[in-house]
């Protein structure tokens, strides 16, 4: 026999769920209620499931006894998922005398098809775009209506004034998601039968007409024509009718086959502005009077005018500066008069004269005033003074002090100057201190625990700022500990004197939420346990407000979801809440491509054989295509390529035959994954690559691992294994001027381990303002992991950012850089003249291979120089190429100012050199440029352009270096 619980469905009130319980149903639930559970079955229609999410939540468990209670709570859970419109529970007699479970999920249909039917009259892709921009590409059936409002709406906007759209959906047949289908009646298309204009549009009429497209036997667009007229309006205010105005009114016909319009115009009287009185610079009154850029010469604006002209006078000392506007109007035109009356500028005749001070010192508060003895006076700095002055006095308890401030004229010293001395007078009034701190009304948290949390002691200084932070530090406590509501209310109870402030802290705390189940829905490819993973909340714990922060923070930063949301779904009065984590997942594919140019100085073979420079130009591509979520468990794979073109260059000039000689490219694959064993994140990378340097070119295929750990949020650690094989050829060096190391391995494999840390607190990595970027870098490379040569080498930089004092735009950035690297002392073979190894003649080779050194010169290292053009004098062959050192230093400074809109200015200064060894390290050998650039601020990143100047300029090579050098790239410097 089977009988049936009408416990079967659930109606969700915000906060809320209502059950309907029978008679029936509780006859049923007395039948069956103590007996075992035997069997527990779930299905989603009629489809048994085996998914381990709805096995969980089902409270009922095999082999107790059916508690009711129970079976209402797995339905709650069931139901909190979102996923299911119903569900039905059956219980039945089981073969062994206990009670069969049998949940039958009925699921909620997501809209996965959008189609159109009937007289559409616009295309479907407009329609259909419409849907999904407000509504996604799977609509809620709740909103179905509201779409079909929407498409009636994009109708009338395109002249379909009577238009009908009804939606319905209808389940696929394969039991998949439904298809949302719009029946589309669009009508007549009203077109434009009449136009009255009103009002001169200051052009012939039908010119006009054309240009707001309101022309007879057009379809009427009301939006379209409403834009047209505005950006008319527009262009007469640029004109300068500052005053223009235009309206449309439209009258439709009865069928809507026809609309007659009324177009009102006004372009108002020709303005213009003059400037009377005291000079003030051209681009100074544009901005501080911007009625050209706002086009409008509304009150509102012309007072802000006024007042910012007066202010911008004072800031100059200007202090009695008076500046008033007017009108004055003619049939046709108008005129706004601004007179400007500077008077005489002042100065500070002496210190501020301070009285009232007792309990606080001359000393102590006289650098609280800004501006010294013979500095222009400005008021607004001496309101600063005295508002600092009242601040440093409520900061030491003295609640009720009073500062006022008067200014007294001198006399002046010519009819052009004048000098004034401040007068600040304050009242202290007591000092008040805290006494004794209570708290009260804590049920669920002890007094011990949340008295840390104020900050306050008895004997400090009474602050109302410090008791308001205590008071929401109790808040968040209680918020991060589950609490939905807490109120908390300080009580200052003074002495008689006011000396002494007792606190009281009263505190009325709200429910506390347990979690009770946790619920993922939309992880369609995600593994639930590296959504769990990054939650910072469990069941059975408090649900606190920085656990959720964290937890959204967490899962957003693993860059798999587009959207993450979190909410509770409460269970009637009890105060444990299942926990429902929402997350939409984004594409698990990505592909981006560019392509660009880069130009700089660089070095080439003249027709003599020395080196020269030049100015080439290089053109690049790109192409990435990306995997993101592997398995489900946040792994990724991303192919990558790249590719540049450059002129190819030789020992023999003559032997180039095209402009583009050279490819460069760097192709490779990256597998990355999140939490390799434990909070640490692994890196494969392969890559295959070809380049260019100024001495030599070069070709190289590698792996690398890299395994980094996150300390803190600004600290990182690193460390990787990498094994490459690397061929350099088209060599300029002669053979003596090339390493011995060189002449042995013309293709070398290096196999080495690294390690690196990193503490960075910049706000931007494109475009930092402030914070710095701190890292160091130790590489050892030897012959017993595999490699054919051994060295040590070591890179430590620092970048610094802030900004300037009184401004936020214009930028100080910095940079230090040094590197060492030191060969490990090997015994090979001599060769002969015609290369061949010499029998039993043994030579010493420590050099770094060709591809490991360090260069410096170019856009980013030293401006003002060619590619790797920096080098101490034994760094640079005899015919003018270099051949790299085992040691660098790098100094740059640059400021960072903007200077319209999207553009930007630098100027930098830059330094350094390249030692061949580190006991040549010599700061006396350094090298520098300076110069100015022009920065533009992309959507992919600033755009630059740098033009240095070498400030030691030597022969090298024979030849003279260039005075200036151009770069041209993408990103900053540094």
């Amino acid at each position: 026999m089977r009988w049936s619980l009408a416990l079967a469905r659930i109606t969700f009130i915000p906060a809320l769920v209502l059950w309907a319980v029978t008679a029936d149903a509780q006859s049923i639930a007395s039948r069956y209620a103590g007996r075992a559970v035997e069997e527990i079955r779930v299905q989603i229609d009629t489809a048994p499931t085996s998914d381990p999410v709805l096995l969980g939540l089902v409270e009922s468990r095999i082999g107790e006894p059916l508690s009711i209670a129970a079976v209402r709570e797995s339905i709650q859970h069931l139901y909190s998922l979102g996923r299911f419109q119903d569900v039905r529970i059956e219980a039945a007699d089981a073969p062994r005398g206990g009670v069969l479970l049998t949940f039958t999920l009925v699921p909620t249909h997501t809209i996965d098809r959008i189609a159109f039917r009937g007289t559409l009259g616009l295309s479907q892709g407009l329609l259909r775009s419409a849907v999904v921009e407000r509504f996604g590409p799977s609509p809620s059936i709740g909103r179905i209506d509201a779409a079909a409002r929407l498409l009636q709406q994009v109708y009338a906007d395109h002249g379909y004034l009577r238009a009908k759209v009804a939606g319905t959906t209808g389940a696929v047949q394969d039991g998949g998601g439904a298809i949302l289908t719009f029946e589309v009646d669009a009508g007549i298309r009203a077109t434009i039968d009449k136009v009255d204009v009103e009002g001169d549009p200051m052009a012939p009429q039908p010119e006009f007409l054309r240009r707001i497209q309101a022309v007879v036997g057009r379809p009427y667009m009301r939006p379209r024509l409403q834009e047209s007229l505005d950006a008319y309006v527009r262009r007469l205010k640029q004109r300068r009718y500052y005053e223009a105005s235009g309206s449309i009114r439209a009258t439709e016909s009865d069928a809507a086959a026809t609309v007659s319009l009324s177009i009102a115009i006004d372009a108002g009287p020709l303005v213009s502005v003059r400037f009377e009185g005291d000079p003030i610079p051209r681009e100074r009154l544009v901005e501080l009077a911007p009625i050209e850029r706002e086009g409008s010469v509304e009150e509102d604006l012309l007072e802000d005018s006024e007042a910012r002209i007066e202010s911008y006078l004072r800031g100059l000392g200007y202090w009695r500066a008076d500046v008033t506007v007017g009108r004055e109007r003619t049939p046709n035109a108008a005129t706004i008069v601004f007179t400007i009356k500077r008077g005489r500028q002042y100065r500070i005749a002496g210190p501020a004269e301070l009285s009232g001070t007792n309990a606080l010192g001359r000393a102590e508060l006289v650098p609280l005033v800004p501006g010294k003895t013979g500095e222009i006076f400005i008021e607004s700095q001496l309101g600063s003074g005295v508002e600092a002055i009242r601040q440093h006095y409520r900061e030491r308890g003295f609640a009720s002090v009073d500062v006022k401030s008067a200014v007294n004229e001198v006399d002046a010293p010519s009819a052009t100057e004048g000098l004034v001395r401040a007068a600040i007078v304050v009242t202290e009034g007591p000092r008040s201190t805290i006494g004794e701190i209570t708290i009260t009304g804590n049920t669920s948290i002890a007094s011990g625990e949340l008295q840390p949390q104020l900050n306050l002691a008895s004997g400090a200084a009474y602050y109302e700022p410090n008791i308001v932070k205590a008071r929401d530090a109790l808040v968040l406590e209680y918020l991060n500990r589950g609490f939905a509501a807490v109120v908390v209310r300080p009580s200052p109870k003074p002495n008689a004197d006011r000396t002494r402030v007792d606190l009281a802290f009263e505190i009325q705390e709200g429910p506390q939420t347990i979690v009770d189940q946790i619920l993922i829905v939309g992880n369609a490819h995600t593994d639930q346990d590296v959504i769990l993973r990054e939650l910072q909340f469990r069941p059975g714990q408090p649900l606190g407000l920085q656990d959720q922060f964290e937890s959204r923070r967490r899962l957003s930063a693993l860059g798999l979801f587009r959207r993450v949301r979190i909410t509770e779904v409460p269970h009637g009065s009890t105060s444990e809440h299942d926990v429902l984590v929402t997350v939409e997942e984004a594409p698990a594919t990505s592909i981006g491509y560019g392509a660009g140019i880069e130009g700089q100085e660089t070095l080439r073979t003249g027709d003599d054989g020395q080196a020269e420079e030049r100015f080439e130009v290089a053109p690049r591509g790109f192409f990435d295509i990306g995997r993101s979520n592997l398995f489900g468990a946040n792994r990724s794979v991303n192919v990558f390529t790249r590719i540049g073109f450059r002129r190819r260059n030789t020992p023999d000039p003559e032997a180039e035959t095209s402009r583009f000689g050279f490819i460069e490219y760097r192709a490779g694959v990256t597998y990355r994954q999140p939490r390799w064993f434990g909070a640490n994140n692994l890196t494969v990378t392969g890559i295959v690559e070809q380049g260019a340097r100024t001495s030599f070119n070069f070709a190289r295929r590698g792996v690398s691992v890299d395994v980094s750990r996150r300390i803190s949020t600004t600290v990182r650690l690193s460390g990787r294994y990498s094994l490459s094989n690397t061929r350099a050829f088209d060599e300029l060096l002669s053979e003596e001027d090339r390493a011995a190391i060189d002449r042995l391995f013309p293709r070398v494999r290096l196999s080495g381990i690294s390690g690196a840390v990193a503490h960075d607190t910049r706000d931007d990595q494109l475009e930092p303002t402030r914070g710095m970027f701190l890292s160091g870098e130790g590489t050892v490379a030897m012959r017993a992991l595999g490699g054919e040569v051994g060295f040590m080498k070591a890179y430590v930089q620092g970048f610094a950012f802030r900004p300037m004092p009184g401004t936020q735009r214009v930028i100080v950035a910095t940079r230090a850089a040094v590197g060492l690297a030191d060969g490990f002392e090997r015994f090979v073979e001599a060769l002969d003249a015609s290369g061949q190894p010499i029998p039993g003649e043994l030579i010493p080779i420590e050099d770094l291979p060709a591809s490991e050194r360090f260069f410096a010169g170019g856009d980013s290292t030293i401006r003002g120089f060619a590619l790797d053009r920096v080098g101490a004098p034994n760094t640079i062959s005899a015919t003018g190429f270099p051949t790299g050192g085992n040691a660098i230093l790098l100094l740059n400074g640059e400021l960072r100012f903007p200077v319209w809109r999207d553009f930007g200015g630098v100027l930098f200064v830059d330094g350094g050199n390249v030692f061949r060894r580190v006991t040549e390290f010599d700061f006396g050998e350094l090298r520098g440029s300076a110069g100015f650039g022009l920065r533009y601020r992309s959507p992919v990143g600033p755009i630059r352009l740098d033009l240095g100047f070498n400030m030691d300029r030597r022969v090298l090579g024979g030849k003279l270096e260039d005075r200036t050098a151009l770069h041209f790239s993408l990103g900053q410097a540094f």
